[in-house]
């Protein structure tokens, strides 16, 4: 669990404060109350408001190292949104990818 306040919550997913409070407000986020401060998972929210895993988390993911998938990227078959400053990628779409390049190779069981 990666708890953060809202601020933080949308500098890391690039998004507005008004975002994340609008999802908090309509029951998509549960927040901890700590004080005044509301604290919300970033996992979570990332997934909710995003839709979505980082770079490092694709990369722990899938076995695929940071710099492949960057490769990836740039070559244009890897598959990503980026909504804010961030690249996203939907941990499906990106299997089914990589599972495609494998039987093109012949490395496909």
């Amino acid at each position: 669990m990666n708890l953060q306040t809202v601020n933080a919550v949308s500098s890391a997913l690039g998004i507005s404060r008004d975002r994340v409070r609008r999802a908090i407000a309509n029951g998509h986020l549960e927040v901890m109350k700590l004080g005044n401060r509301n604290l919300i998972d970033l996992d979570t929210a990332r997934r909710v408001l995003i839709g979505g895993m980082n770079i490092e988390a694709l990369s722990a993911a899938t076995g695929l190292s940071v710099t492949a998938i960057r490769r990836g990227i740039k070559e244009g078959w890897m598959p990503f949104e980026k909504p804010g400053k961030s690249y996203m990628f939907d941990l499906e779409k990106v299997k089914a990818v990589l599972e495609g390049r494998m039987e093109k190779r012949g490395d496909g069981a």
